[in-house]
């Protein structure tokens, strides 16, 4: 799957090269989890508490390539964001870091705004646990989502407002010692505020 995705990139990358009407650009800003996600707990009964959602950051590269009036915009994005749970009261916080590959297309109107919509594929490389007494015994790697937002361009920046919800769940299994399992599962629902710069 990691080659696929890598080979995905690099054909992307080789097409929109040879392109014609094609930006590049960097872009960064804040993500707003709005998933609570929940933990559930098996000690002979299994049960599940909701947990809370917390503000994250993203920051990557964009390509934005102008067809026939529209244009298609790939990114590539590194993403952090987090939930804290209450565990044998202990307050948890599972810090989510993935690599992000929007490709939206988009219609530009009335020369300063856009509406944009498209599929996310999303690669969860690390769940990091705020107590030590835990370990991640297990993660799910990959996700599909779909965003849709709008937003104004003002010369060669790029403000963005995104809605995103996953097609899935994800989860990691979480061990404390001799003292139980746990698993995390929340389905990605966030908003992202962001800005862009075009070379």
């Amino acid at each position: 799957m990691k080659k696929l995705i890598l080979t995905a990139i690099v054909g992307l990358a080789a097409n929109f090269a040879t392109a014609q009407n094609i930006d590049f650009g960097i872009k960064g800003g804040a993500v707003f989890n709005t998933d609570k996600g929940k933990v559930w707990e098996d000690d002979g009964n299994i049960f599940k508490r909701d947990g809370k959602a917390s503000a994250g950051f993203q920051a990557g590269a964009l390509a934005r390539v102008s067809l026939a009036g529209i244009y298609i915009q790939p990114e590539l994005l590194y993403t952090q964001f987090k939930n804290e749970y209450d565990v044998d009261g202990q307050n948890l916080d599972v810090t989510k870091k993935r690599l992000d590959i929007p490709v939206n297309v988009g219609k530009r109107f009335l020369g300063i705004g856009h509406v944009q919509a498209g599929p996310v594929f999303s690669y969860y490389f690390d769940d990091k646990l705020s107590v030590k007494d835990f370990t991640t015994a297990k993660q799910d790697e990959f996700n599909v989502g779909m965003q849709i937002g709008a937003g104004v361009e003002v010369s060669k920046l790029l403000f963005d407002l995104r809605y995103e919800f996953g097609l899935g769940k994800v989860g990691s299994d979480i061990l404390n010692g001799s003292k139980g399992q746990y698993r995390t599962e929340n389905r990605p629902q966030m908003l992202n505020l962001s800005v862009a710069y075009l070379f």
